[in-house]
This record gives C-alpha cells, structure tokens and sequence, in this order.
C-alpha cells in the first residue's frame, strides 16, 4: 500500500533496515543479515495471521461484531487484514488517527473518545458530506461535548454526527458516572441539531481488582449494570431501537460481553473494541486474557512482537547490557522479558535464563545466574537477545517501519506506523 504524499513518514523510521528505501534488498533476507542495523522490533507473519483468525471466529462464533483499536499499532496494512477477516470497523482514539485511517479508505470509524476540537468536527462533517457511505461513530460523555458538536443550521443540509453516549466508572476515564445522568445526557442529545443519537459506549479497563478473577467478575457486574440502562433508556424512547452497545478491552471483553448478553443485549447489537490481541504480548495480555485465565471457548493469542537487542558487555559475572533501553521498548506494564539468545547471524538460538532488572535511555540490564551456564554458553559480546514486551501499545509507537518475519526470520515485508 503506497501511502498519500502527505502522510509520508518523516520519523521514527527505525535502524537502517534497507539501503533501497522501498525495502527491494530486505524482502525475503534473513532479518539477521550482517547489514543490519540493532536493536530492531519484528513483527511474526504467522502469529498475527493467527490472532486475527481467532479473534474474527470469536466474534464470528457469538454475533457480535469488532472494530479492532487500530491505536495499538497505526498500521493501515494490519487494520486491512483484520478488515478482511470480517472487522466491522476501525476504532481510533484521536482525530489524527481518524485521520491517517480516513486517508487509507477506511469506511467505517469509531472514535472511543471525546471530539472537542474545532477543526477536527469540521473535518469530520465535511467527510460526511463528501462520501455518503462513509459512517464515523464519537463519544460523548457531556452536556458541553455536544454543544461542541451541535450543528448551527447554516449552510447546506449535512448529515448528522453519530454519537454514542459514554458511561464511565468512579476514578476512570471519560464517561457520565451513573444511570441518572446518562439519562440526562441522552435527553441532551435528543435535543441536539446536527447529532443523531446511535447507541452506548463503556470501557471496562479501568475498574481494576485485586486478582484476575476479581477484575473479571466487575467486568461482567459493570456490563451487567450497562445493559440495564441500555433497557430503560429504550423504554423511555432515548435510544433508537437496537442501537449499539460497544465496549473495549483486550483482557476481559470474554466477562464483557457475558454481561451485555445477560442483560439482555442482543448479540448482534454488541461492537467489541479489543486492539492489542493484534500481536499479544508475553506479559500484561499473556497473564489477563481470556485463555490464559482458562475461560473454555475463548481464543489463543499468539505472542507475535518480538525486539531484538544485542549484547554490548558482559562486564561482570552475571550482568550483561543490552543495546535496547526506554526509547526503544515500552515498560508502562512491565519490563521485556527475555525469549532467548542467538548469534549475530541468527544461528544457535538456545534459551537464556535472564531477567531485565533495569532500564536506561539506550540499555537494558539482563541478571542470570553465571553458574548455569559454561564457559562458552553464555550470552556473549555481539550476539542477540529476543525480548518479549508487555502492553504492545507503548513499544509498537517507537517504531515508525516495521518488519513482518515468517517462522525463519526471513522479512516478508515492511509495513509502517503512523504515530503522530
């Protein structure tokens, strides 16, 4: 996919991956060539082809519909396969990622936040005007936000903004915080020319517990609640018949959506919006999704994010440093884990039994224990460490072109990111 001029990637290009700038002398070799350039992020082919496939036969399977958070990768060519394999729409979280998705033909949009800006409501209803298949659904969490919206009547006749009204939970993020006053809102927003009322929205991520298990069942307690008002907004004619009910989350959408169906919310009528399934993690979304928490009939994600750092110095026994620190791999969630080692040209991968205890700007403090290793077996000067991450979303936004690898590690191909 060639992008529009105006998109074209200034930053964050990542390492030397090609002399050729078109990628002519990487696709098919092996990511471990001896002209490349490390630290470097990958991608797996296999494992996001599998995600994808099991998340589209989850949705699939229970009729409901997912528009994948496309803020997890900003990749327009991953968004296109997930859109392939049966994604109803895109999720974006900001006007600029609305826009880059826009730009790349994408005909279905959810905002998950609040559209406050002038330029961009402007720019929104003018796409609305333009390309009469075009849907764009935004949050709405206040009286304000759709005054902010609110068509004035001047000018020619427009369609109308799609909102979807957010309810939130105490110490969240946005959303109206009770029953009461999200039937305040929809009252609001009946009244409110140029909107046109088109469901509900939540985000369960915040409601936080102290164990998986207690997380999962505010989840599901917390849609359970949502549904309910879903009913008695319908009974007093605030929401449009078989409006949709979208909620998010890559850890718990399985209690989710078990509480939408038990409050009597039709499966078709349900947008889930789970994005970091897309490449999984080996921490964060290994522990809390649903098959790892053993919810039977729930999808295997594969691990697919991979960054590869090589060994720097081995300065003292048991401590080597890594060329890969905080500009190079997220650690909201935790520190990368260590995969495993290989040589420089990608040969021997064996186990490594390290930990990341630390991270600097440009280096990464790998622990292990010198006694279980020979004299020889040890990470050495120049080889490479695999390392898993934890919360795809902050590592993937460090990298501006990307390769995707297959099982061998050779470079299907190069896709960029278009983070602002």
């Amino acid at each position: 996919m060639i992008p529009p001029p105006e998109l074209a990637l200034t930053k964050g290009l990542g390492p030397a991956l090609a002399h050729d700038p078109t990628g002519g002398d990487v696709i098919g070799a092996s990511l471990f060539a001896a002209d490349r350039d490390f630290p470097q992020l990958s991608l797996r082919a296999p494992a996001l082809e599998h995600n994808i496939a099991a998340m589209a036969a989850y949705a699939a399977d229970r009729g409901v519909r997912i528009a994948p958070h496309g803020k997890t990768a900003m990749s327009p060519e991953l968004a296109e396969l997930q859109l392939a394999a049966g994604a109803w729409g895109i999720t974006a979280a900001t006007p600029a990622q609305l826009r880059v998705y826009r730009r790349f033909g994408i005909q279905r949009l959810f905002l998950a936040n609040q559209l406050v800006e002038p330029a961009a409501i402007a720019w929104v209803r003018a796409e609305l005007a333009q390309d009469p298949d075009f849907e764009c659904f935004v949050t709405v969490d206040s009286a304000a936000g759709l005054a902010l919206l609110a068509s004035d009547g001047s000018g020619p006749a427009a369609r109308p903004i799609d909102v979807v009204l957010e309810v939130g939970n105490a110490g969240g993020r946005t959303g109206v915080r009770d029953a009461a006053h999200l039937a305040e809102l929809a009252g609001v927003a009946a009244g409110t020319p140029g909107v046109r009322v088109a469901g509900v929205t939540n985000y369960e991520g915040t409601l936080g517990g102290g164990t998986p298990d207690e997380a999962a069942q505010r989840v599901r307690a917390f849609a359970a609640g949502i549904a309910a008002s879903v009913a008695a907004l319908e009974a007093d004619g605030l929401l449009p018949d078989r409006g949709i009910v979208s909620i998010g989350g890559s850890a718990y959408f399985d209690e989710a959506l078990a509480g939408l169906r038990s409050g009597g919310i039709d499966a078709d009528r349900i947008v889930l919006r789970s994005g970091a399934y897309l490449t999984h993690d080996d921490g964060l979304y290994s522990r809390t999704s649903p098959s790892a928490r053993g919810i039977a009939g729930t999808p295997r994600f594969e691990p697919a994010i991979s960054v590869w750092a090589p060994v720097l110095s081995v300065p003292e026994p048991g401590l080597a440093i890594l060329l890969c620190g905080r500009r190079d791999v997220g650690f909201d969630q935790d520190l990368p884990a260590i995969r495993g080692l290989r040589r420089r040209d990608g040969g021997d991968p064996r186990p490594f039994a390290g930990t990341i205890t630390q991270l600097a700007d440009q280096h990464a403090f790998a622990t292990f224990d010198p006694d279980r290793f020979g004299s020889d077996a040890g990470p050495a000067v120049g080889e490479l460490v695999e390392l898993g991450i934890s919360h795809p979303c902050t590592t993937l936004d460090r990298w501006g072109l990307v390769p995707v690898v297959d099982d061998e590690h050779r470079v299907r191909e190069l896709i960029r990111m278009y983070f602002s």
